[in-house]
């Protein structure tokens, strides 16, 4: 008889914490909610709510009710909760957690679970075509691994539409994107993805989401979905990637008909954290062709991260430095699996 364990088992001995000062905490149950018609006012401030300017916010760790002035803080839950991504808390109960998160974002966060959408093959309705938009980091690193298996197929086939082995070797970033495009002479582009870092050591970080919108103009017509994989050979594009925005400015030509297509761009790229060239491998599915000039934004997901890793005080530069989660290791075997085709 098949017995389900879960994967983020009760903590028992925290390494690092002292268990028996917070013993109440860790092994608090979930409480009751109190209904909305208790109270008029904050429980903490006793502001009085209204319906635009001062709503009712529930703790998710007491069950009060709050203003949102009084429950800005995200934390996450002990284990009897069974919740994975950060839950709003009033102060009180942020000052009871936050010396718990360490623990906490090592255990029970999305990025410390194993994979469990890992299978990329015929018998998988996702591995046949990547969604442009992504809701969770978990599918993000799905569709980047499922874009890396299509690329070791291209160098197997096809050694000339490959990455380069120099030119993968010589990374010190890749961004994997999905972007549908479709437009008549004006090409509205929207898509999602992640991006990673390689460390000193050579190891992958952990990854980064990202969201990506954009335009093109030129001699172009139709509609495509293509899988991107952008190359960042220096230090200055990792850094413009790593920021919070960043802007994109090239032009590429492109063709597509049927289920597989091939796109050639070399674009600049400039943000808050300075500006570098990328270069951009890219498998396109659809009708269009185009030479056009693009331009695009594109923005680190901090909601999306945040879910994630379960860490409000985490940037996108520390993203690059930090060991990969359990969660991305499917990204990680995809990567070695691309090395080790492209030097066959």
């Amino acid at each position: 008889m098949f017995v389900y364990i879960p994967s983020a088992p009760p903590l028992l001995e925290p390494s690092g914490v002292d268990y028996s000062a917070y013993k109440e905490v860790l092994e608090a149950e979930p409480s009751e909610w109190i209904p909305d018609s208790f109270t008029t006012v904050c429980m903490q401030c006793s502001a009085p709510f209204t319906a635009l300017t001062r709503g009712r916010h529930h703790c998710r760790f007491c069950g009060g009710i709050f203003c949102r002035a009084c429950s800005k803080g995200r934390c996450l839950l002990p284990v009897k909760f069974r919740e994975r991504n950060p839950q709003r808390v009033c102060d009180y109960c942020y000052d009871r957690l936050d010396p718990l998160q360490g623990v906490l974002i090592n255990t029970i966060s999305n990025a410390a679970q194993v994979a469990k959408h890992d299978v990329m093959d015929w018998a998988c309705t996702r591995f046949w075509l990547n969604l442009p938009v992504g809701l969770s980091m978990e599918h993000e690193i799905y569709k980047a691994s499922n874009i890396l298996k299509s690329y070791c197929q291209v160098a197997r086939w096809n050694t000339e539409r490959s990455i380069p082995l120099a030119v993968l070797k010589g990374a010190k970033s890749l961004a994997i994107l999905t972007v549908v495009k479709a437009g008549v002479l004006v090409a509205y582009k929207v898509g999602t993805g992640l991006v990673i870092a390689r460390r000193s050591d050579g190891t992958w970080s952990a990854p980064s989401a990202l969201l990506s919108v954009g335009l093109g103009w030129g001699a172009q017509i139709g509609g495509e979905l293509m899988d991107f994989i952008i190359v960042l050979h220096d230090s200055k594009a990792v850094k413009t990637f790593c920021s919070r925005m960043h802007f994109s400015l090239g032009a590429g030509c492109s063709a597509a008909a049927g289920p597989v297509g091939r796109a050639v761009e070399a674009d600049l790229r400039a943000g808050d954290s300075g500006s570098g060239m990328c270069y951009t491998y890219s498998c396109s599915k659809g009708a269009f062709v185009g030479v056009s000039l693009e331009g695009n934004i594109v923005a680190t997901r901090m909601d999306t991260n945040l879910r994630f890793y379960g860490d409000p005080y985490l940037t996108t530069a520390d993203i690059g430095t930090v060991d990969g989660p359990k969660a991305a290791e499917p990204l990680y075997a995809a990567l070695g699996n691309l090395h080790s085709s492209l030097r066959c």
